[in-house]
């Protein structure tokens, strides 16, 4: 698969850190399940905030470990029953198997479990109209703020043109569409920031189908589609 385009580094980087929402890890999981470019770069963020954090955790022992010890044993005189402090639990979404050759699964691994039990293909998916053309689907099951959403674009048909209020991510999983930033194919990436307007056009006699996640709604040009936009979610 000759992926062209890529999420930025500093997607890569929180992906590796953990601190995306679950929309967003769900696409850059689907993403890498058939790109080892950036399977092998998350790879290397993570080495090495690994040995950041060993180097952090090695100075703050050297320089407070009997302040701590002094700190929590007074601490525990105080109150023989001390709350327990959870830490947070980073979500992860694991990366499918990865995934060599010229075509994209018919469903890539980390999308399975957010798809009804009885969608084994894209072409199952009960997809509902959004407008002429275009069809989507939103996962529910991902806890996130924002959403993401499959959508279906038939041929030679255009998204409104839009704007975003934050981050949008675009992973194309069938077919190819061509806007101003270039032409996204099967595997690339469109991560876009709240800079960039665009409004991308299925180019080919194949239908385009994306995964789409947002962390805030579109801003939309037109009238028609500001108006219907509170209806759809988008």
């Amino acid at each position: 698969m000759n992926i062209k385009h890529h999420p930025t580094d500093q997607t890569l980087m929180d992906y590796a850190s953990g601190t995306m929402s679950q929309a967003m890890e769900l696409l850059v999981a689907t993403h890498m399940t058939v790109c080892p470019h950036c399977r092998g770069k998350v790879a290397e963020f993570e080495t090495m905030g690994g040995a950041v954090l060993e180097n952090v955790t090695r100075m703050e022992m050297a320089d407070h470990s009997l302040d701590h010890v002094m700190a929590m044993l007074e601490r525990e005189t105080a109150n023989e029953n001390p709350a327990v402090q959870e830490l947070p639990v980073t979500r992860r979404i694991a990366v499918g198997e990865s995934i060599t050759g010229s075509a994209m699964p018919s469903i890539p691994t980390p999308l399975v479990k957010f798809l009804p039990d009885n969608v084994l293909s894209l072409e199952d998916v009960p997809w509902k109209t959004l407008a002429p053309g275009v069809k989507h689907f939103q996962l529910k099951s991902v806890e996130s703020k924002g959403t993401v959403r499959l959508m279906k674009i038939a041929p030679g048909v255009s998204i409104p043109d839009h704007g975003h209020h934050g981050h949008e991510m675009t992973l194309l999983l069938k077919g190819s569409y061509i806007d101003d930033i270039g032409r996204f194919r099967a595997g690339d990436v469109a991560d876009l920031d709240d800079d960039v307007d665009h409004q991308p056009i299925a180019d080919t006699a194949e239908e385009c189908i994306c995964l789409i996640a947002t962390d805030a709604p579109m801003k939309f040009s037109g009238f028609l589609p500001k108006l219907l936009q509170p209806f759809f979610g988008i």
